[in-house]
């Protein structure tokens, strides 16, 4: 057993506390102030030094330990979804109705990853390893702008490493590519009048609408394989006989390059135009946000790989085994859908209880594959090598974003989850700090794979969190 590993085992039941206390709290994307706060003191407290709010994402933080290289940044996350409130429990019931929950399981993410850092912070101030250590706080990941606003403030630009990881229904590395994402709402303004007896005075916001979706659904037969265009229509309080002067339409686009996504986007910004011009109206866009996609590191998984390898995965006792069975009838289906997936990508066994119980090997068709999903930790390898990984923390069926996820998050499931997954991240902080060959190595990959392109933020200049 390393000495991360003891660390976190000695104090499991502070990281516990902090995560029971962060899904208590359960505060949405750049509302995350009780989280964030709690994290910050904590790591005050051990002796790091804690920049609060960077620029204007006031819930978004850094602290760091250490001096010189290899810096190694550890990514945490701590924002809750809307409306996914949930008591501990095998049935849905929400804790306070309306209101807020851990339904991905941040509230682990980021305590896993703080766990980790003060770990490695302790092995630093022995003797045992050189160099620096820093955890990122990372607010609204549900949004997909939190890491991305912090990398336009080039706040990762000078680490060595990056590493994450999530909850999940396997203990995996994340091999897998990501889809970049853009997302923006399209705001129509036109002029009302009768629709019967002065028709030819309006000019319908409603009608640029419809035409720009007409040609986005035109330009889906023009884009490359894969990516995606989806949109939902807003308007409110209309009615038939006054011509609208307000209509709204959100559009998300998605592909497996950030260059392919950004041509998109432009192509949409096109149809807007042409929209506007045939309908004599006028339009502002706002810009919600977008990422890039992710870029393994193949180097660096293999060695995560290992590094997790030498740890016990956790063993769940019969009781959890029965809450995982009752919590998974909810969403059987899906459940089976996933232990397919995990048969197929992995030829392992995932009929045997209900708990993922193993550490999948790596895969070859999960190295190939992209998936749908974006997730802002994408703009964060493109700047610098970055290695991710999942572990269980919930049962075969748990819907990802439901009450179930919200429910496990706050059970020993994913308690232990948590633990497992911050003594990995430790044991490869200590690994990469004492092998600096092996983080050249990531390096000349990343530097291979990027071919001298530079990374370019998706957010325009005036963007702001919040906005």
């Amino acid at each position: 057993m390393t000495s991360i590993e003891k660390f976190i085992d000695l104090n499991q039941s502070l990281f516990i506390k902090t995560a029971t206390d962060i899904w208590e709290y359960a505060e949405v994307g750049y509302q995350e102030f009780k989280s964030a706060a709690c994290m910050a003191e904590l790591l005050k407290s051990y002796g790091f030094r804690v920049q609060q709010g960077v620029g204007d994402a006031h819930t978004a933080f850094i602290a760091e330990y250490g001096t010189g290289a290899p810096i190694i940044g550890l990514m945490a996350e701590y924002d809750a979804l809307p409306n996914l409130s949930q008591k501990l429990g095998v049935k849905q019931e929400a804790l306070k109705p309306g209101a807020n929950g851990h339904g991905c399981g941040h509230n682990l993410l980021g305590t896993a990853a703080l766990a980790a850092a003060i770990a490695v912070k302790e092995a630093i101030e022995s003797g045992e390893v050189q160099g620096t250590i820093r955890l990122y706080g990372t607010p609204a990941e549900e949004l997909l702008t939190g890491k991305v606003y912090m990398a336009k403030q080039g706040v990762f630009d000078d680490l060595d490493i990056a590493l994450g990881w999530h909850p999940e229904g396997v203990n995996a590395v994340f091999e897998m590519s990501t889809s970049a994402m853009r997302s923006a709402k399209f705001h129509f303004k036109g002029v009302t009048a009768h629709a019967a007896s002065d028709p030819f005075n309006g000019r319908s916001a409603l009608d640029a609408v419809e035409l720009m979706n007409i040609s986005a659904n035109y330009l889906r037969e023009h884009v490359l394989p894969g990516v995606k265009i989806h949109y939902a229509t807003i308007v409110s309080d209309l009615v038939p006989n006054i011509v609208p002067d307000k209509a709204s339409v959100w559009y998300f686009v998605r592909g497996n390059d950030t260059n392919v996504v950004n041509d998109v986007y432009e192509r949409l910004v096109h149809c807007a135009n042409g929209a506007a011009e045939m309908t004599g109206t006028d339009y502002t866009i706002e810009f919600l946000g977008g990422c890039s996609d992710y870029m393994p590191s193949r180097t660096l998984n293999k060695v995560l790989w290992e590094e997790m390898s030498k740890i016990p995965v956790p063993k769940y006792t019969e009781e959890e085994h029965e809450f995982a069975r009752e919590v998974g009838l909810y969403s059987a289906e899906s459940g089976e859908r996933f232990r397919d997936s995990l048969e197929a990508a992995y030829g392992v066994e995932a009929r045997e209880g209900h708990i993922c119980e193993f550490l999948a090997p790596l895969s070859d068709i999960k190295a190939k594959t992209t998936i749908a999903g974006s997730l802002d930790i994408g703009d964060v390898s493109k700047i610098v090598p970055t290695a991710q990984f999942t572990a269980v923390c919930q049962g075969y069926s748990c819907g990802s974003h439901g009450w179930q996820c919200t429910s496990f998050s706050a059970s020993n499931i994913g308690m232990q989850g948590m633990l497992y997954a911050a003594k990995a991240m430790g044991n490869m902080s200590v690994r990469l700090m004492n092998d600096s060959d092996l983080v050249s190595a990531a390096k000349e990959e990343f530097k291979n794979k990027l071919k001298g392109v530079r990374y370019k933020s998706p957010l325009p200049d005036h963007w702001k969190p919040g906005m």
